[in-house]
């Protein structure tokens, strides 16, 4: 019962570094993880922009020929 009670505290500590490091890698990339977000987001709101943008003036060419 003894050996059980001490492998127990033995996994409980490997999982607690573990949690811990990668805790640890997480919290290290975080400002490159909002940089890339950030830069993501930048591009897809660019994205959508041009693709209103062509939206916009298609209708608008498609509004004069009907009214020619």
């Amino acid at each position: 019962m003894l050996h059980w009670h001490h492998h127990f505290t033995t996994t409980e500590k490997g999982l607690i570094g573990t949690a811990t490091s990668i805790g640890s890698s997480a919290m290290s990339m975080l400002p490159h993880l909002e940089t890339t977000l950030r830069v993501t987001g930048l591009i897809i709101g660019v994205a959508v922009g041009i693709a209103t943008l062509i939206s916009v003036i298609h209708d608008i060419i498609k509004k004069r020929k009907e009214l020619k």
